[in-house]
This record gives C-alpha cells, structure tokens and sequence, in this order.
C-alpha cells in the first residue's frame, strides 16, 4: 500500500498521467483489500483457523482482484468531479481516457462495463468448492457489500454524511 502511495504522489509531482494499465499496475494494491481481510481473518473467533483462511484467500487471486478492481474504479469515478476541482488528474478515468483516445463519456461506459464485470468475476469466485468456514465466506462477502453502499452512484468515503443513513439503520435503527 506504501509503494502505490508512493508511485501515486511521484506521478503527482512531476505531472505525470500514466496509462490506464500502468495506473491498474501501481494502484490495485493501494486499496489494501488483502489487508484488510487479513485483518478482519485475525479478529474472527478462536475457532476459526486463520491459517486456513489465510491460504485460502492467497488462493483466490481473481476474488482478491474483483474486489479491488471494484473498489479503484468505483472510488475513481465517483471522486472524478471533487478530484478534477481539487487538480487532481491520476484516476481511472482520465488514464483511460489517455490510454484509448476516448471521451470522458466513453470513459465512464468502459469503466462501468469492467466493474459489471469484475461483478460478474467476483460472484463466479464465490460459487466455487471452497474448504473454508461459511465464517470466512461471510467476511469477504461483507466486504464486498460494503464497497457497494460506500460507493452507490456517489464516493461515500469522501461524503460520509451520504451513507449516514446506513450507519444509523445498522447500529441504531436496528438495536
């Protein structure tokens, strides 16, 4: 996560747009989806096996991948306008627009496309024989939902009072 941070704010600095595979290269760890399921794997109850858990998600490269995918391009396209006024150009969109030559618009169609399908990915994922605990599957799962409410047609992580509604059904409306 520290070396995509790093590359990122290189590129910054010397206002460098890279292409869209390039940007892909250097930014799909930045998201830390590894990290943070390995993370919430070390929080499950004892009689989880983390280590099996663990191997498990080292196994599933495309799941980890589908997620992260999802979660870059989403944060991407739903920052582009706060990111565009604040003179920030090194996203999914704009790198994509200078990969392919194509509009904004265009743009916005093919990255939405890659998410259905990385959708479309992350779900086969889950439909495959697994040897881990439903504990396990329910974590990534969760995850993955997660990214959709933060990132529902808006960026939530930078408009958190957009999935306040969420937060409060969840830990107050609920209780």
């Amino acid at each position: 996560m520290v070396r995509a941070n790093l590359v990122l704010a290189k590129w910054e600095a010397v206002g460098h747009l890279p292409s869209f595979d390039e940007y892909q290269d250097a930014t799909l760890d930045e998201f830390g989806i590894y990290l943070t399921l390995i993370s919430l794997f070390m929080g499950m109850d004892h009689d989880i096996c983390k280590k099996e858990a663990y191997e498990w998600l080292k196994s599933r490269d495309k799941l980890v991948r589908a997620i992260t995918l999802i979660s870059r391009v989403a944060n991407d396209m739903f920052g582009y306008q706060d990111d565009m006024s604040r003179g920030y150009m090194t996203g999914s969109v704009n790198c994509y627009k200078k990969q392919y030559g194509v509009t904004e618009e265009e743009a916005f169609t093919k990255l939405s496309e890659m998410m259905v399908d990385a959708s479309k990915m992350l779900n086969d994922e889950f439909l495959k024989p697994i040897n881990v605990p439903n504990q396990v599957l329910k974590v990534v799962n969760d995850l993955s939902r997660t990214i959709y409410v933060f990132y529902n047609k808006y960026d939530g992580l930078t408009r958190p009072a957009k999935v306040k509604n969420h937060i409060t059904y969840m830990f107050v409306d609920m209780i």
